[in-house]
């Protein structure tokens, strides 16, 4: 009887809120947001808050990076903290309850590693500049802090 009441137990642990990523094959890296996935089912919290914890740096390191996330949406892209992300390993992904209990881990990723990126920058929007020349002149364009410049020469 026990050893039926145990794999009950189990059956329904593996079938509750789970962190899918990021994962030990599926690390971050220091450049933009990255993507937290996971997997949930009905009895679940219906949200949770996302907190970025390594017990491996010194001082421990622990950062609410999302509050309030709906559970059923299955994915979220989180920004950077503050400071940046900060490569290294032992890196984890914590589910909270709330961000007023951060010790009541609902769920947690597998450690994995936040790689040092080649990219020192990002840019959460697009912009687009262009330019042509015909055979009787030319023209510049020059884009400079949200602006598109034009000058034209013979």
């Amino acid at each position: 009887m026990f050893a039926f009441a145990s794999f009950l137990a189990l059956a329904a642990s593996a079938a509750a809120l789970q962190v899918t990523q990021p994962s030990n094959s599926t690390g971050w890296s220091t450049s933009g947001p990255n993507t937290v996935t996971w997997s949930s089912v009905s009895t679940d919290n219906s949200n949770f808050t996302i907190v970025l914890n390594n017990q491996n740096s010194y001082p421990a390191y622990t950062e609410v990076l999302e509050a309030l996330v709906e559970t059923s949406e299955g994915s979220i892209t989180v920004n950077p903290p503050s400071g940046g992300w900060v490569a290294g390993t032992g890196y984890r992904v914590n589910f909270v309850k709330d961000s007023d209990d951060l010790d009541q881990i609902l769920a947690q990723s597998d450690d994995f590693t936040i790689e040092q990126s080649s990219s020192s920058t990002y840019s959460s929007g697009s912009s687009t500049a262009s330019g042509s020349a015909s055979s009787t002149g030319s023209v510049s364009v020059t884009k400079t802090s949200g602006s598109v410049s034009a000058t034209s020469g013979s």
